[in-house]
């Protein structure tokens, strides 16, 4: 059941935002690359991706106190967005450089998904059972492992933030369908009309599907991008030769860019639902389309930011690189095994689960990555 905050929590907003500014600060250190968008970016941008969505789960999932954690926890559909594009991006840049038949495809890439999702969700299911006595029928285990979450109830389903695994596993199943190297661009309009479709009507009567709708066009876009920079050694992309040029050699501009960014962060932060924009809502007609138009002009603006900036961040770099397991065990843990917002301040306890998360997301590596690579050298074979 949801916990009330009994210490003050303003207080505890400051000293929680006091330290992640203090960790972040003390956890940089100057680029070496030169590249727009490397892999130590991607994994960044995960990491504030997965942030916001634990500290929005922490605020509006746990607690009673909405106020709680502000402003850390108003943007969490933008670290979902985040995790849509880059994986429209990673998987876009993979087939150009390497195309995959579909059925390959699905084994490289799907199972890979599924073997830390599968791990994480048995052992659930397991503890569940073990310490809490909360039995669930062999159908919802049986669908829960194929992925199929058509609902998102916080102490009811087994992991509520699993809605998003049925969501991703549909871009990954379509992708190679429709998947174009000459055209990604039109794959990335197909599938972008396909998840809106199914955000609108619904067609497969999902409980909780206003938050598929709110979701859309990230994936799609996370295609366009890989395709506009895609390059090659045989082929040199002069556009993103002049991106590279403007972060590298350009001496202020770039922290013009930078600070306009923030700006645009910080003021469409704190303005992200159809409420703030009755004219737009007017003429897209739903607000869910406004609410998603703002989160992708927040997640665009933390690209350019984080493209543009000529330093690395370990402590965000540790959480992308995690992320994923994060995201599997997060919920369950706080939503069912809270120890520490008993006995600790409130501030302290989510400092405390902030460690834990990279703790145990670490053990379920361990544990999944050994299984994974059996699996690949299986599937090798045949």
């Amino acid at each position: 059941m949801p916990i009330t905050i009994t210490d003050d929590i303003y207080q505890s907003n400051l000293i929680v935002i006091a330290v992640l500014i203090a960790v972040v600060l003390f956890t940089f250190k100057r680029a070496k690359h030169t590249d727009l968008f490397p892999i130590s970016v991607t994994q960044e941008l995960k990491g504030l991706g997965i942030l916001t969505v634990v500290f929005a789960h922490f605020a509006y999932m746990l607690v009673t106190n909405a106020d709680f954690l502000f402003p850390l926890s108003i943007i969490a559909g933008v670290g979902v967005d985040l995790f849509l594009f880059m994986s429209g991006y990673g998987l876009t840049v993979g087939m150009l450089k390497k195309p995959l038949p579909i059925f390959e495809f699905y084994k490289r890439r799907v199972i890979k998904i599924f073997i830390p999702f599968w791990v994480a969700l048995i052992l659930i299911f397991a503890a569940n059972a073990i310490f809490l006595d909360i039995h669930y029928t062999v159908p919802y285990m049986i669908q829960s492992l194929l992925g199929w979450f058509p609902t998102a109830e916080g102490f009811d389903d087994v992991n509520s933030p699993f809605w998003y695994i049925t969501w991703m596993m549909m871009f990954y199943v379509l992708f190679p369908l429709v998947f174009s190297t000459k055209r990604p661009w039109l794959s990335a309009i197909i599938l972008a009309v396909i998840a809106t479709l199914i955000g609108v009507y619904n067609p497969l009567n999902m409980g909780d599907n206003w938050l598929h709708r709110l979701h859309t066009v990230a994936f799609s876009l996370g295609i366009v991008f890989a395709w506009v920079l895609f390059e090659t050694k045989d082929k040199e992309n002069k556009f993103v030769v002049h991106l590279k040029e403007f972060r590298n050699k350009a001496k202020f501009m770039p922290y013009v860019v930078i600070a306009l960014m923030l700006g645009v962060v910080v003021y469409m932060s704190l303005h992200t639902t159809a409420n703030h924009w009755p004219t737009l809502t007017a003429i897209l007609g739903k607000g869910y389309f406004v609410d998603q138009l703002t989160s992708i002009i927040l997640m665009f603006a933390f690209i350019v930011i984080f493209s543009l900036k000529k330093f690395d961040n370990k402590f965000l770099s540790i959480y992308g690189l995690y992320s994923f397991e994060v995201y599997l065990i997060h919920w369950p843990l706080i939503g069912r095994y809270d120890i520490f917002f008993d006995y600790l301040p409130s501030w302290a306890a989510v400092i405390a689960w902030l460690v834990t998360f990279i703790v145990v997301s670490w053990l379920l590596q361990k544990i999944t990555t050994p299984i994974g690579a059996w699996i690949d050298s299986r599937l090798v074979k045949h």
